[in-house]
């Protein structure tokens, strides 16, 4: 009997997490998809749609320079980027090097973004963003701005 109450208290743990996760879902994509009509980026709308954040994500940064390397078309990398580590990330080491080259990536081109609005709290902003729940309120932060460049 006793097996059957932490049975079912984790399966009560778990629906909890997946109704947390569900609400900070739709919380970022709402925050991206609100960010993206005030920059009249075009089709704001794929900011529901996973790794259509993605496109929208690199469409508001345009290009990055990493030391002297740039990246242009983020629109196309960071979603390519994500569909590459859903592919390869069950790989060993590959898979592992791709996630992290990943993520990565999502972070400094979140500092882009943040450098855009606020440059001064740019780096605070990403380190933070490491934690990924502190994202979508970033963003909303930002939505509410008018950028002081764009890179």
């Amino acid at each position: 009997m006793r097996g059957v109450g932490l049975f079912a208290g984790a399966i009560l743990v778990g629906v909890l997490f997946v109704i947390i996760g569900i609400a900070f879902y739709i919380f970022f994509a709402f925050t991206l998809y609100k960010l993206a009509q005030s920059r009249n980026i075009e089709m704001p709308w794929l900011a529901w749609i996973p790794i259509a954040q993605l496109y929208i994500l690199g469409m508001l940064v345009k290009s990055m320079t990493i030391s002297t390397f740039e990246i242009p078309k983020l629109e196309i990398v960071l979603p390519a980027a994500a569909l590459a580590t859903l592919v390869l990330g069950g790989i060993p080491v590959l898979g592992t090097l791709i996630s992290l080259a990943n993520f990565i990536l999502v972070l400094l081109t979140l500092y882009h973004l943040y450098k855009q609005y606020l440059p001064e709290q740019a780096t605070v902003y990403t380190v933070l963003s490491v934690l990924g729940v502190t994202i979508p309120f970033f963003i909303l932060k930002i939505s509410k701005m008018e950028p002081i460049t764009t890179e």
